[in-house]
């Protein structure tokens, strides 16, 4: 049987047609898993109509039941979508999409040897389902297993080219590896086939800002905070695009100060809002700010020093004091960082030109610090 993917919380949804044997054919229709949470209850009591019906049996109810297991599960109580899940398959085992289901529910539950094994028999029942091997897919990138995912998101696009979600969940495969060059390619394909994924703007705005574009990353930002306004990494993140966009640092401030307005313990805005705030003259309310953020973790040290209190020296010591050898790695790469906007910010341009070339060569790639970095000494030349 051949699904379609619905882009709901990254997850794929697959219609199950149910035989006209209710008295309502509005509950038939209902009961079908089409759509996002806003239909989840009139769904769910839509099914409920339907199982309750006599005249359904078989099949129809078995679809009936799995419907409505993606519904609870869709709702995000996994504990009512087991039963559900289970009594689809007790009256038909032969349903592909009913392992998806319920697969997706014990996935939910952290049941992730049952989840895998019901991905592996929906493909066994149904080895052209595109949205079987999607399913997978996503399992196995969950799992950081980056060969397994690609090969059966490969599958997926094999058997459904026009499949748009398994174009992006490839591609943020590619992403998490910085093979940014196929990670656009797939986002664009993604986003040419539903224009609609505000998730697809903001991946590939971020692979936009990591090849140095700022200006495609700012696009794809302002398509993304379209769909949720409320999105505080789409601000910030394209506030630091705009920082580094023609200088539009007026506008970088403005992101800045609406993440601090979402979110106030979100210790980058304070620290991208107090360079925004000095590269404009303006008066620093990083002091203010420090008082709702947890000064005791990480980046606190970065924000001492942007208060005075801390010296470069002294940042970068504290960013190499953790146990976790990629922690400490991501925190010397803030801290180079940060100290080389310090260093230009206090006029000791040769102290900053030094960080910047050491937060450049050292960063992680998918850093957004890495790509700052370079576009600082792009810049200072």
């Amino acid at each position: 049987m051949r699904c379609s993917g619905l882009f709901i919380r990254f997850a794929a949804l697959c219609v199950i047609a149910t035989p006209a044997f209710a008295d309502s054919q509005v509950d038939l229709e209902q009961c079908k898993l089409v759509g996002g949470l806003d239909k989840a209850d009139q769904s769910i009591a839509a099914c409920d109509r339907v199982i309750a019906d006599p005249k359904v049996i078989g099949p129809g109810l078995a679809a009936a039941f799995s419907n409505r297991c993606g519904w609870w599960w869709i709702k995000r109580q996994p504990e009512r979508a087991l039963p559900d899940c289970d009594a689809a398959i007790r009256l038909d085992p032969g349903t592909a999409v009913t392992y998806i289901n319920r697969g997706n529910a014990y996935l939910s539950k952290g049941d992730a040897e049952r989840a895998l094994g019901d991905y592996d028999e929906a493909i066994r029942r149904d080895q052209k389902s595109a949205w079987a091997f999607n399913s997978r897919g996503n399992f196995y990138k969950n799992s950081n297993d980056a060969a397994r995912a690609l090969a059966d998101f490969d599958a997926s696009i094999r058997l459904d080219p026009y499949y748009a979600l398994a174009y992006f969940d490839r591609g943020t495969v590619y992403k998490s590896k910085d093979d940014f060059a196929r990670a656009l390619a797939d986002f664009n394909e993604s986003l040419r086939l539903d224009p609609n994924n505000a998730q697809a703007y903001f991946n590939r705005g971020g692979v936009s800002y990591s090849m140095g574009d700022n200006v495609g990353a700012v696009a794809d930002y302002t398509a993304a905070i379209r769909f949720d306004s409320t999105s505080t990494m789409a601000y910030l993140n394209r506030g630091i695009a705009y920082f580094f966009v023609g200088r539009s640092v007026a506008d970088a401030e403005a992101d800045f100060r609406k993440v601090s307005e979402l979110d106030p313990k979100n210790a980058y805005a304070a620290l991208w809002l107090d360079l925004a705030e000095r590269r404009n003259k303006a008066p620093s309310h990083l002091a203010q700010a420090a008082r709702q953020l947890d000064m005791t973790a990480w980046p606190a040290p970065l924000v001492r020093q942007f208060l005075g209190e801390l010296s470069s020296a002294q940042t970068l010591a504290a960013a190499a004091d953790d146990s976790d050898p990629k922690t400490t790695q991501g925190q010397a790469c803030e801290a180079a960082f940060y100290s080389a906007e310090w260093a230009l910010l206090k006029d000791k341009r040769p102290e900053a030109l030094r960080l910047f070339r050491l937060a450049a060569s050292h960063c992680p790639q998918g850093f957004i610090e890495s790509t700052a970095a370079i576009a600082e000494l792009v810049l200072k030349r």
